[in-house]
C-alpha cells in the first residue's frame, strides 16, 4: 500500500508570494533576482518555486 507524505512536514518549496511575505520584497523584486541569477528556482508546472535549502543559503549570504 502506497503511504501519503504527511501534511504536518513543512514543504521544502516556497512560493512567489510566500517567499515575498518572508524577505519583505515584492514578487516583481523576485523575478528580477531570478532573472539575473542571484536564486535558483524550480518549475512546477508553469508555477515558480524556490527550494528552502536556496532560500537560507542566501540568507546565510546576506547575513556574512
Amino acid at each position: 500500500m502506497k503511504q501519503h507524505a504527511d501534511s504536518t512536514q513543512p514543504s521544502p518549496f516556497l512560493t512567489t508570494a510566500d517567499l515575498a511575505i518572508r524577505w519583505k520584497v515584492t514578487s516583481m523584486t523576485l523575478r528580477r533576482w531570478r532573472k539575473a541569477g542571484k536564486l535558483k528556482v524550480s518549475f512546477l508546472g508553469r508555477g515558480v518555486r524556490f527550494a528552502i535549502t536556496e532560500v537560507e543559503r542566501v540568507e546565510r549570504d546576506a547575513q556574512a
